[in-house]
């Protein structure tokens, strides 16, 4: 004998009436979702003295972060020590030996020294602990690299020979690296020494402390030097330190 549709229906009512299990369940979980959205609300009302203004308060007030993207390292002298003594030596073209300095580092004493000296017949790889020999050309590629150099001029120049000619008006200012060789170039031992001064300040800034790899790579293959990888690697982070110090010493002229 063939069920009919009424009989079907009633049997799957009578199975949903059979499991109220799954009725209860599901209001249950729907009475613990609500307490907890209730205590929620609560905590985050607690949270701004049960006041919207104070939300507003709150993000206007936020203490600034402190990620290391905002924290900017300080740097200073005090941090370095020792001492190193260094001689540069300006050769012709024909890198015969022109003029020369030695440059003493003293961090100990806090001082940083240039002396000329006349370095013709002189054994300078055994004055000092390093030492560094350019040509013209070389010399004014390595100017170069640091952008131009900033010196003192302190009286009008108007300089003219065969050579070249070199005409400076007074005053600091931003020197090419053609225009800095001549100077020094034509200067006596005493304003070399200072020009050298200033050469050796504007080498050693943030921003060329920066990109201090590439410049020693300029360096190395613009001079003949003592200088190695290894000991620019040594180095590298007295050279960041003194470059970016607040408290940065201008090497002087040394007292003769």
């Amino acid at each position: 004998m063939k069920k009919n549709s009424n009989d079907i229906f009633k049997q799957q009512k009578a199975r949903k009436i059979r499991n109220p299990k799954f009725k209860y369940f599901a209001i249950a979980f729907s009475l613990f979702i609500l307490i907890l959205a209730v205590f929620s609300a609560f905590l985050f009302m607690r949270s701004i003295d049960f006041d919207f203004d104070n939300l507003v308060d709150r993000t206007s007030s936020e203490e600034p972060s402190t990620t290391a993207e905002n924290v900017q390292t300080a740097y200073s002298v005090s941090q370095l020590s020792g001492k190193r003594k260094y001689v540069l030596v300006l050769t012709n073209e024909a890198s015969e030996p022109d003029f020369g300095f030695t440059v003493s580092a003293d961090f100990d004493a806090k001082q940083i020294t240039v002396s000329p000296f006349n370095c013709k017949g002189v054994d300078y790889e055994s004055v000092a602990d390093k030492y560094v020999v350019c040509t013209p050309t070389q010399f004014k590629n390595i100017l170069a690299s640091f952008g131009g150099v900033t010196v003192n001029v302190p009286d009008n120049v108007n300089y003219k020979s065969e050579e070249f000619n070199v005409v400076l008006d007074k005053g600091t200012q931003k020197l090419s690296d053609e225009y800095a060789y001549k100077y020094l170039a034509i200067s006596e031992n005493s304003e070399k020494a200072r020009i050298m001064c200033d050469i050796l300040y504007s080498a050693f800034t943030p921003e060329n402390s920066e990109k201090s790899d590439a410049l020693f790579k300029i360096f190395v293959n613009n001079c003949k030097t003592d200088i190695s990888v290894f000991d620019y690697s040594n180095a590298a982070e007295k050279i960041k330190i003194y470059s970016n110090a607040a408290d940065k010493i201008y090497p002087s002229v040394a007292e003769q």
